[in-house]
């Protein structure tokens, strides 16, 4: 197709006003999370125990000197996590004067993938070091796996450990051999709503008997009241309507970890405790990670203004739109309905059988996200069946057959044409150099990245990352093509542009629509009972005899914005562009090395 003028026009100004929204959230994020410009953030690899790279953010304020060595925090981050993941706690200890290391471990992020226990204790001896921090005096943080991983460094190098703060919580207390033996300022926040606690331990209450056996004072442990435990410092904070998963962006959570470590280590910087920027932070990261999706769209679209990529593009099909309650009720059945009830049996499943199969991990490295690809595929059989179905009518009713009808190029094409998808798949290659470079840059300049909680998340791309995230680039891929083949058309406002984000919108609901209902049922639902308490029955997944993960899908929230998200631009391109190539497999690629490829990559 000829390049239309106009259109690249507007190409352009869709795609710098993309970047323009994009940077002035990035400063407006940098501001928040470095006091503007008063902590200094960065990233920097040490050697481990074993020569291994282990890569950590460090949070430097400027009160922290040689002269003047400040107080040194080390969080460590939760098991689907990285260093990133901690971000808005990172951020409030630092602007108070605090130097804080937040380190990637066993994959999650940069660093090697080996035993995170060691890789932590070397961060712990090498924080030691830094003349700029009071050696001696170690402040640890841990979240969720991570307080079983403070536990290890301080049983490794118990004399420099001056406090312990453990966030969600007392599972894993118990699953890391108690806390009897710590001897420091200890605190254990813990929310009432923790669904891991309730799979372990039971309700609140059987929390606090664990915490009151634990901590060997004699007495029964209150909540939220301070005890003198061997000259030392014992809380326990318990919380509510916090979930296991939202820990990093709960304000109860976020004031009760700032008010423990200047309780027991006074902040350098004097802040109220209730002055607090995490919530800015998180509101501009939010319009990054969205602005994100918009400008994969505007780039795509401004390389379809070339001559040489605009050969891909055809004329919209004409499609019949869908109308009637029939058609929207197998659309529903067949997009949300059944998904949603398959979901936690063929994910818990399909974890279980990958977990038991280590060659089948070392390719989908993943377990937390196995059961999410699998049922994607069991999707995509679907779909493939039910445009199967679909043809065959067609044929019975004898209406032709094109490229068309599948989405795949013009009503006048009856073969694909694979010169298209090559092109496409060069356009998911720049895409993919252009906002890695972006995120290169973002956290190289900034020392931050996108990220809403587990969300959405973009960080920037490494090697290592990219390997890792091919074969659930090429599940992804699988999905989204096979599901975009029956793209829906709605009926016709009379306004193109309406029409389009009308278009837009319905199908990114539709296709996030079952994990979100799932997830609404089975966490908001857990937040009204209150007392970790699931709605959805969990599945014994590693045949351990404890019901103890719902499949894969306390790891599903970011995959409702990535499908839809990525629908939304797919459906986007396929109205400008007339086939689903353009869009599926640079989405694809998108998907699978940013909105995935962030998350811990290892089982």
């Amino acid at each position: 197709m000829a390049v239309n003028p106009k259109a690249k026009k507007q190409a352009v100004r869709f795609f710098c006003l993309s970047l323009a929204v994009l940077f002035i959230a990035s400063i407006l994020i940098w501001g928040f999370q470095s006091s503007w410009g008063k902590v200094k953030i960065k990233r920097m690899e040490i050697a481990g125990t074993d020569g291994e790279a282990v890569s950590t953010l460090i949070y430097i304020p400027d009160n922290a000197s040689d002269a003047t060595p400040a107080p040194v925090v080390l969080i460590m981050h939760g098991r689907s996590n990285h260093g990133h993941s901690n971000d808005t706690w990172s951020m409030e200890l630092a602007r108070r004067g605090y130097v804080v290391l937040s380190p990637d471990l066993a994959g999650g992020g940069e660093s090697a993938p080996t035993d995170r226990d060691r890789e932590a204790i070397a961060l712990a001896k090498y924080a030691n070091t830094l003349s700029f921090v009071e050696h001696d005096s170690l402040n640890l943080v841990g979240y969720s796996a991570g307080t079983g991983t403070c536990l290890s460094i301080y049983r490794t190098m118990p004399d420099i450990v001056n406090s312990m703060c453990e966030v969600f919580g007392p599972f894993m207390m118990q699953i890391s051999g108690g806390f009897a033996d710590v001897d420091t300022n200890f605190c254990l926040i813990k929310s009432t709503a923790d669904q891991y606690d309730g799979d372990f331990l039971g309700d609140p209450q059987a929390c606090i008997e664990y915490v009151s056996e634990q901590a060997g004072l004699g007495v029964t442990i209150e909540p939220n009241v301070d005890y003198d435990r061997n000259g030392h410092l014992f809380r326990y904070a318990q919380i509510d309507g916090t979930l296991h998963q939202t820990g990093n962006i709960s304000g109860a959570t976020i004031s009760e970890i700032v008010k423990y470590v200047t309780d027991v280590v006074p902040a350098p910087v004097q802040l109220d405790n209730s002055d607090l920027q995490w919530v800015p932070q998180q509101l501009f990261s939010g319009v990054a990670c969205v602005t994100m999706m918009f400008a994969l769209a505007a780039l795509i679209n401004l390389l379809m203004q070339l001559d040489f990529f605009s050969t891909i593009a055809n004329p919209v099909p004409n499609k019949p739109a869908r109308k009637g309650a029939k058609a929207w009720v197998l659309d529903f059945l067949f997009a949300i309905i059944i998904p949603a009830l398959i979901f936690v049996h063929v994910s818990a499943y399909a974890m279980k059988y990958a977990g038991s199969s280590p060659a089948f991990l070392s390719v989908f490295t993943s377990n937390n996200l196995n059961g999410i690809m699998a049922w994607l595929m069991v999707l995509a059989v679907i779909g493939v069946v039910r445009m199967v179905l679909a043809n065959n009518k067609r044929k019975k009713e004898g209406i032709a057959t094109t490229m068309g009808t599948f989405a795949l190029g013009g009503d006048d094409e009856t073969r694909i044409d694979w010169r298209k998808p090559a092109k496409a798949f060069l356009i998911g290659l720049v895409c993919i150099i252009f906002f890695g470079a972006w995120m290169w840059a973002m956290e190289g300049f900034l020392g931050i990245d996108y990220q809403v909680w587990c969300l959405s998340t973009y960080v920037r791309l490494t090697p290592f990352r990219i390997v890792r995230a091919i074969p659930y680039v090429i599940v992804i891929f699988i999905a989204m093509f096979t599901g975009n083949m029956s793209q829906r058309i709605l009926p016709s406002t009379g306004n193109e542009r309406r029409d389009m984000w009308i278009a837009v919108a319905v199908n990114a609901a539709m296709t996030a629509g079952a994990l979100f209902i799932i997830l609404l049922i089975q966490y908001g639902g857990s937040m009204i009972i209150g007392d970790g308490t699931t709605l959805i029955p969990q599945i014994d997944v590693y045949g351990t005899g404890l019901n103890k993960s719902a499949g894969a899908l306390d790891f599903a929230f970011g995959y409702c914005y990535m499908m839809g998200g990525t629908t939304g631009v797919v459906t986007y391109l396929y109205r400008k562009y007339g086939n689903i190539w353009v869009g599926v497999i640079p989405c694809a690629i998108f998907a699978g090395m940013f909105t995935l490829a962030s998350f811990t990559l290892v089982a």
